[in-house]
């Protein structure tokens, strides 16, 4: 695990590269944390790897330190969130704006949450790409913009899609 003393919030629009850079920041050494949700499983997903997957009866049962709801294009609630047990064992996690306020802030002070500001078309052509079917593009693009409207919680953002991971890094503590 790297030695780093902060935990990295990645925050950013659907199709920013959050995903991209959880990944680049697992092989860097950190600890990824994996959310629970209640969303159907996409066809490249694997249990315990990308997320939890659970009913809504399971999510309400869990010990969790922060979590959202999401209605998709077909008005069908998807919650996300994170465990309690997890955020305390991992050093690097995905979080949307609304969880970031969620947070207390005594926990927030050990954080470095880096923004993806990426441009939409950009990220619109990334979600084309993936087939997704389980929710509209459009329909997330649009939430996204009322999601991050107003948001000013982070501590780096970034805006160019070729964003460099060890830059990144060398700004944490």
């Amino acid at each position: 695990m790297l030695d780093k003393s902060e935990k990295i919030l990645i925050c950013g629009h659907s199709g920013s590269g959050k995903d991209f850079l959880l990944r680049q920041l697992k092989e860097k050494g950190l600890k990824a944390s994996t959310k629970v949700t209640t969303r159907p499983k996409r066809q490249n997903e694997t249990e315990g790897v990308n997320y939890f997957f659970r009913t809504i009866d399971e999510f309400q049962n869990l010990e969790l330190i922060v979590s959202q709801d999401f209605y998709n294009d077909k008005g069908e609630l998807w919650k996300y969130g994170i465990l309690k047990e997890d955020f305390n064992n991992s050093q690097a996690f995905i979080l949307t704006p609304g969880e970031i306020n969620q947070l207390t802030k005594e926990v927030r002070k050990g954080c470095f949450v880096v923004y993806l500001d990426i441009d939409r078309k950009i990220r619109e052509s990334r979600i084309s790409n993936r087939q997704d079917t389980n929710d509209s593009v459009k329909r997330r693009l649009d939430a996204d913009e009322l999601d991050f409207k107003n948001f000013s919680d982070y501590d780096l953002k970034i805006t160019d899609p070729e964003f460099d991971v060890d830059s990144i890094l060398s700004l944490m503590i």
